[in-house]
């Protein structure tokens, strides 16, 4: 099954990792935390996390082992070839007490794909943002936090 570059939801699951090739030579590791579903179905919008963690290798399930997660975003299945990377294998997001992150977008908190309702102003400060990547952001976010710095 694994390497694989998805293009369909039916491929993938939640706690599936891929990798994200680096400029430098290097790998930097994709997590995905929830795929969106409408009336029940998988859509290629998928939530990503970027875990902190860089290697010579493609990521194991043992090197991202309790590696947090430093950036969270929105994007299109695709987004994973685009990079040229590949889902390389499967880590059940609770072995490493993985769960989406709470966010804010449009005034409303945001937990995964779920709308928790509307958030009060005063406590943006307390979450991110909510972001959805184009097709290259991932690769970029990790070239800012394992190339540039």
């Amino acid at each position: 099954m694994y390497p694989i570059t998805p293009k369909k939801p039916s491929e993938i699951r939640e706690g599936d990792f891929y990798y994200i090739p680096l400029s430098n030579g290097w790998f930097a590791c994709g997590r995905l935390l929830e795929i969106e579903k409408k009336s029940g179905r998988k859509t290629k919008s998928i939530l990503v996390g970027l875990h902190d963690w860089t290697g010579r290798a493609k990521p194991t399930a043992e090197d991202i082992h309790n590696c947090p997660i430093i950036e969270q975003g929105v994007m299109n299945i695709n987004s994973i070839g685009h990079v040229g990377g590949e889902v390389v294998g499967f880590k059940p997001l609770a072995d490493d007490g993985l769960r989406p992150l709470p966010q804010f977008e449009a005034g409303n908190l945001i937990l995964g794909f779920k709308n928790l309702g509307p958030l009060p102003k005063e406590e943006y400060e307390k979450y991110s943002r909510r972001l959805t990547y184009g097709l290259k952001v991932i690769l970029l976010l990790a070239e800012k936090h394992f190339v540039e710095n």
